[in-house]
């Protein structure tokens, strides 16, 4: 499957959730500020920002599959010598530079709402565990077992499909086996709830399109997208993302 490309522009001007996610993912990394970071699905830069803002002596490498998003991080950081992005296939590679032929060593890894858009999510935590200095802590938030529930019954009512393929809502405890495994420690793992709620009509038809059935609307001809979202958003009973967030913090 090719990687998924966003609209940018849209996706931030959208009501996020996604900024207090980041947040809370940013609290939990606990830096002292002159670390080396990978910021993996980087988006828009929003994050990626209030990131460089706790590195006053700390480098970041931001990674994202989609042009789009990288354009609107480039824009949102012009000037910023401590940044450095790339484009990367994240089922295949972190795009990380290497030194005498080895990954520079990372003392910490964050993720923010894209290890769902993942198929697998092992490959990923081994590559990362290879990346990570020893003891470096890697703390994500994505979508988790039951996130969607209600847009994905909406979608099936409309398509006959949710198209669940799209997205890959990893409970708590396989996760946390999947990191131990690999060789990671001092592993948390938790779901959480965390609905969103949006203004009936236009904004949420829009945040569907956007956010949340951006592969499913993409694959359509374009005539049809607009009154597949719109009946996706008829289907809900209540103008709400029914969120469950899967975190994550564990140590290399």
């Amino acid at each position: 499957m090719e990687l998924l490309e966003w609209d940018a522009h849209s996706y931030d001007a959208l009501p996020l959730p996604h900024t207090r996610w980041g947040a809370g993912v940013l609290d939990r990394l606990a830096l002292q500020g002159d670390e080396t970071v990978l910021d993996i699905g980087c988006g828009t830069g929003r994050d990626t920002q209030q990131l460089l803002l706790r590195l006053p002596r700390g480098r970041v490498f931001a990674v994202d599959g989609s042009r789009q998003m990288l354009a609107a991080l480039r824009d949102r950081l012009p000037t910023e010598p401590r940044l450095s992005a790339y484009r990367a296939d994240l089922r295949e590679d972190l795009g990380l530079p290497q030194i005498g032929g080895r990954t520079v060593p990372l003392d910490a890894a964050m993720s923010v709402a894209t290890l769902h858009w993942l198929p697998d999510h092992e490959p990923l935590f081994v590559r990362l565990h290879e990346a990570l200095r020893p003891g470096g802590m890697f703390v994500a938030e994505c979508g988790g077992a039951g996130n969607i529930a209600a847009v994905r019954t909406a979608v099936a009512a409309v398509a006959g499909s949710d198209g669940a393929e799209v997205w890959n809502f990893a409970d708590a405890d396989t996760t946390g086996k999947r990191l131990d495994a690999v060789g990671f420690r001092d592993v948390e793992t938790a779901l959480v709830p965390d609905p969103a709620r949006l203004e009936r009509g236009e904004q949420l038809e829009a945040y569907l399109a956007t956010v949340v059935l951006g592969p499913h609307v993409r694959a359509l001809p374009a005539p049809e997208r607009r009154p597949f979202v719109r009946a996706v958003a008829a289907q809900l009973a209540e103008p709400e993302i029914d969120y469950v967030r899967l975190r994550i913090r564990a140590r290399a």
